[in-house]
């Protein structure tokens, strides 16, 4: 199990742009297109989660549109605290939809999570289950991600980045989510409980990498 105690042994970055990130909306660039930059295909069916020790994985299938270039769904994941800091908030969860494109490129999208009502979309995904490190089970479910993306009305801030876990890989798009997603607090206490210890990565320089901004207008 990755030891998040203990980031500092874990292996040396060969990329200075790593992931997660602080970021400051009065210092990105807002990107005004005729273009749709982010645009969902197909709802994202969930097969099966299994146990990483520190998170749970779901995996399924769906299909992602970023700009212009046509990306997989694999698997979602959260990370409690969230891992991205946005405007020096910190948000009590972040989940993480991990695509990958037919060369292999990395894209992940991110959604905060704050206490609030319930999200009905996602209410099957708040359960502790009954799995210990290593095992895995059937998960069947289906969410509309178009309907998710079009509520962000504050739009998603793009950047490259890295993975957050070893081999922390390099060169992952990210999409992060302006506004955060709502649960109720006994959602992200039940989702929350068989874990122990906090599973994010505390955040990176941002090293004047570009920051952009795509509002609502062309999303």
């Amino acid at each position: 199990m990755l030891d998040y105690q203990q980031q500092g042994k874990w292996p040396a970055q060969l990329d200075p742009w790593q992931s997660p990130i602080k970021i400051n909306s009065a210092a990105v660039q807002r990107v005004e297109t005729t273009t749709q930059p982010f645009k969902v295909i197909t709802p994202y069916h969930f097969e099966s989660v299994e146990h990483h020790g520190n998170n749970l994985q779901f995996n399924g299938s769906g299909k992602v549109q970023l700009l212009g270039r046509l990306f997989e769904f694999k698997q979602l994941h959260f990370h409690f605290p969230a891992e991205h800091c946005l405007n020096d908030r910190i948000f009590p969860c972040e989940w993480h939809f991990v695509h990958q494109d037919m060369i292999g490129h990395l894209a992940v999208v991110a959604f905060g999570v704050v206490p609030g009502e319930n999200t009905p979309a996602l209410a099957p995904l708040y359960h502790s289950f009954a799995l210990t490190e290593g095992q895995k089970k059937s998960f069947s479910l289906e969410i509309d991600l178009k309907k998710i993306v079009a509520e962000q009305t504050s739009g998603f801030y793009n950047y490259l980045g890295s993975l957050t876990t070893p081999p922390l890989t390099r060169g992952v798009e990210w999409w992060v989510a302006a506004e955060p997603l709502t649960a109720a607090q006994g959602q992200l206490a039940e989702l929350a409980r068989p874990f122990s210890t906090p599973n994010a990565r505390a955040c990176q320089p941002v090293m004047q990498r570009p920051i952009r901004l795509y509002t609502t207008e062309n999303l």
